[in-house]
């Protein structure tokens, strides 16, 4: 009897353990960007309770897309062209909203001043990241010639230009503004392409039917901080500076020349269509891909 006793006692511990299972969303984020900081805002602000959500950090897209596809993680928010590569290839997964544009950037060694003078200069770009995509648009739009060199992580892209192994970055905001008085920032890609999209918020489509409502109350708290964020950027400078390690001149830059929006409108996928017809002619897709299978609305 006491053994059927301790059995009985350990099912018990056994199925509380099973019912207890942690079901918060799990979100990705690479943490070095500020792609997430809408995400940020809406926990200190109250928009959306952090008690409610896991978050995982990455230090790059790749890592980030294959926690993803892997459904280590629920949602991430990482650059669109990652989402459509992985549709190409049969993966579940799916956009559910674009979030952050703008934020990309070229900085090139001091002596390099104008996008003209990148002509046959060395820069450096993720493989298959908007960063190589947007480089190659910038170099069909000024008619120049780049020769491409491609690294597999920020670190990695921003060691190479210090012991100028390349004599340019495609760089991303915050970290493009690291680096000392030898280097400067030439361009911006929203300049030709105003709030371009570049970092979607996406989802494991295995997770949608099971966490629909978490997903679609992210979206909203998502939404209401991309709009405080845009209409009042001055009460954010002081959580970017802490959250990112910089200076208040760096955060006001930082926002400047990042903007943040939901939504999933026509003209925005578009550009993003476009964007992937590039990547099919560098041979990174292989598969033609359609609009309506990559994009999937919260309702």
């Amino acid at each position: 009897m006491k053994c059927w006793k301790i059995l009985i006692f350990i099912l018990l511990i056994y199925i509380v353990g099973c019912d207890s299972k942690d079901n918060r969303l799990i979100i990705g984020i690479i943490k070095p960007s500020l792609n997430h900081f809408p995400l940020d805002f809406a926990f200190s602000s109250g928009y959306l309770n952090r008690e409610n959500y896991i978050i995982k950090n990455f230090s790059s897209g790749w890592e980030t897309n294959e926690a993803l596809v892997a459904g280590r993680i629920d949602v991430a928010i990482l650059p669109f062209t990652y989402i459509w590569t992985d549709i190409s290839q049969g993966k579940g997964v799916k956009i559910i909203s674009f979030l952050e544009r703008e934020s990309d950037g070229i900085i090139a060694r001091k002596d390099i001043t104008k996008i003209k003078d990148l002509d046959g200069k060395k820069i450096g770009v993720l493989r298959a990241s908007t960063l190589d995509i947007f480089a190659e648009i910038m170099a069909d739009d000024y008619n120049i010639s780049l020769e491409l060199v491609y690294f597999r992580t920020p670190m990695d892209m921003a060691a190479a230009l210090q012991a100028s192994e390349v004599d340019a970055l495609s760089f991303y905001v915050p970290s493009i503004f690291r680096f000392n008085e030898n280097f400067k920032i030439i361009y911006w890609f929203g300049e030709d392409y105003p709030l371009h999209t570049c970092c979607d918020l996406a989802v494991n489509s295995g997770k949608i039917k099971f966490k629909k409502e978490d997903l679609k109350q992210l979206n909203e708290g998502l939404n209401k901080s991309c709009k405080e964020i845009n209409n009042h950027p001055e009460i954010v400078y002081e959580e970017i500076e802490s959250l990112f390690n910089l200076s208040r001149d760096e955060a006001v830059q930082s926002l400047q020349n990042t903007k943040y929006q939901m939504g999933l409108e026509e003209k925005d996928k578009i550009f993003e269509y476009k964007i992937i017809q590039k990547m099919i002619e560098k041979h990174y897709i292989e598969n033609e891909v359609k609009i309506k299978d990559v994009y999937f609305e919260i309702q």
